[in-house]
């Protein structure tokens, strides 16, 4: 009973470890969730079918209004499309406002169609894609 009830427990706190990691996140316009990693990167995880601009859009808000960015602060691709490393969703793109602590190499700014690693935005920028019709949400 004793060894049944303990591994009980021990599978208890695996499952809750997990859960507080993916409940960590912020909620931001249009449905998008973004999640914090360890450093300076986050992850963004628009609603699922959303367009290009819907990255460019969260990433820029999550960087204005969690870490208090500037209209004219870059951000940064540290990783394209893929499965989420902290949500386990798939199709996030994880971003971080210091591609020196990120080891990214920034390549500048460029067209929102391109998620390569070291793209870059500013934050006025990524808001402009902000609009309804740009993120499918008419």
């Amino acid at each position: 009973m004793i060894k049944a009830l303990s591994t009980l427990v021990l599978c208890a706190a695996a499952v809750s470890a997990c859960t507080s990691e993916v409940s960590n996140f912020k909620s931001l316009k249009y449905g998008a969730r973004a999640y914090p990693h360890d450093g300076v990167v986050f992850e963004v995880a628009p609603q699922l079918g959303s367009t290009r601009s819907a990255y460019w859009c969260a990433g820029s808000e999550y960087a204005r209004r969690y870490l208090g960015a500037g209209w004219q602060t870059p951000f940064y691709i540290v990783r394209g499309l893929g499965t989420g490393e902290v949500s386990g969703r798939k199709d996030t793109v994880l971003f971080s406002l210091d591609p020196g602590g990120s080891q990214v190499q920034p390549r500048g700014i460029i067209g929102t169609t391109s998620f390569s690693v070291g793209s870059a935005m500013t934050v006025q920028g990524g808001d402009s894609h902000c609009d309804p019709f740009l993120l499918g949400q008419f």
